[in-house]
């Protein structure tokens, strides 16, 4: 069948024989629908992205960066100072503040690129700091274990440690022996006992020459006592060649009384040039007891 657009040629074909009743009327509804105006398509609202949020979050994100780095070179330009930490801490704490808004705002504002970058980014340079830190840990560690040593051989010299486990080497051979039962460093100690009141010497060691000058020689040893009266306290002879023999006595802090182990010592101030030809290292009682003596030990340090 032809196309029909209008309505009189539907009637002529009614007329003619070529369509029936029904049919016409089937033909007349469809063109009356046909003419009727369409209601337009409502199209799906389009939702705009939030650009503001993704602009904010990449200027937080930037900041995130740069405040971190701004702070560690206040560290270098402060070094050694208070101020270090007044300044960087802030700063430190701002741009993770600041690392933390950009990530929230760079998922609300996901669909611009500025929000994508903020979103991504940050959670990119948390992974970065964690394996940074994570690699600088061990470094910091062995570094420190390195330096520690270095330190100490600059500014205090060990020479001589007796640890008196035996009467090896030990000068004076009467009121003296090891007691194995009472030690610092649980391997024995030297007893020595004193009935008199008067000044009681005990000869430990003679060093003979130590290479050292211009630094502060210090006997030390720890010491334990039971003493009913008087005191105990270390000696150091030290000689000088051209000039004799010198003595640094502990008179300043004696023990007495009854006490547990004490470290005690005594120092010797050596000029340039006054390198020792021999030291000699005594324990000195005055008053009536026991004294313990330990870990003996013959150090030094720079003179300031």
């Amino acid at each position: 069948m032809q196309d029909i657009s209008s309505e009189q040629e539907l009637k002529q074909l009614l007329e003619e024989g070529k369509i029936t009743e029904e049919e016409y009327r089937q033909l007349l509804e469809a063109i009356h629908q046909k003419d009727k105006p369409q209601p337009p398509i409502e199209q799906p609202p389009q939702t705009k992205p939030r650009t503001g949020y993704g602009k904010a979050a990449l200027i937080l994100f930037i900041l995130s960066v740069m405040l971190p780095i701004f702070a560690v070179l206040l560290s270098f330009v402060f070094f050694a100072t208070k101020m270090k930490m007044l300044l960087a801490a802030p700063l430190l704490l701002i741009g993770l503040l600041c690392a933390l808004l950009a990530f929230i705002f760079g998922i609300i504002g996901f669909k611009s690129p500025a929000g994508k970058i903020a979103a991504i980014g940050v959670p990119c340079l948390a992974l970065m700091a964690v394996v940074g830190i994570i690699a600088l840990v061990p470094l910091a560690y062995v570094s420190t274990r390195e330096e520690v040593p270095q330190a100490e051989i600059r500014h205090f010299i060990s020479h001589k440690a007796y640890p008196l486990d035996s009467l090896e080497g030990v000068l004076s051979q009467s009121n003296v022996e090891i007691d194995p039962t009472l030690s610092f460093d649980g391997k024995g100690s030297l007893k020595a006992q004193s009935d008199t009141l008067q000044r009681t010497v005990i000869r430990l060691f003679e060093t003979g020459p130590i290479e050292v000058e211009d630094r502060i020689l210090i006997y030390e040893a720890k010491i334990k006592t039971d003493l009913s009266m008087g005191k105990a306290y270390l000696e150091m002879w030290c000689d000088i060649p051209g000039k004799g023999e010198f003595f640094s006595r502990g008179l300043d802090r004696p023990v007495t009384g009854t006490t547990e182990w004490t470290t005690v010592q005594t120092p010797f101030r050596l000029e340039s040039g006054q390198m020792p030809a021999n030291v000699k290292l005594n324990l000195v009682i005055e008053g009536t007891g026991t004294v313990w003596i330990d870990d003996i030990k013959l150090s030094s340090s720079p003179l300031n």
